[in-house]
């Protein structure tokens, strides 16, 4: 193994922050979207997105995430 490289084992997920989980489900869900055959309003995903994230952001200042 080279040195200064870390592995986990394979059972340690990382550990994001509910928002952070979110973020990252949102940045695939887009690019699967955009992959896609189907019609996608990117406009509409990313306001939707940011509304969810305000409320995460707001429920994340009074302890509840």
């Amino acid at each position: 193994m080279a040195e200064g490289v870390k592995n986990k084992p394979l059972n340690m997920a990382e550990n994001w922050t509910t928002i952070e989980e979110f973020s990252n489900f949102c940045n695939k869900e887009k690019e699967r979207r955009l992959n896609s055959d189907n019609d996608f309003d990117e406009k509409a995903f990313e306001k939707a997105k940011n509304l969810a994230l305000d409320q995460l952001k707001i429920l994340k200042q009074d302890g509840w995430v």
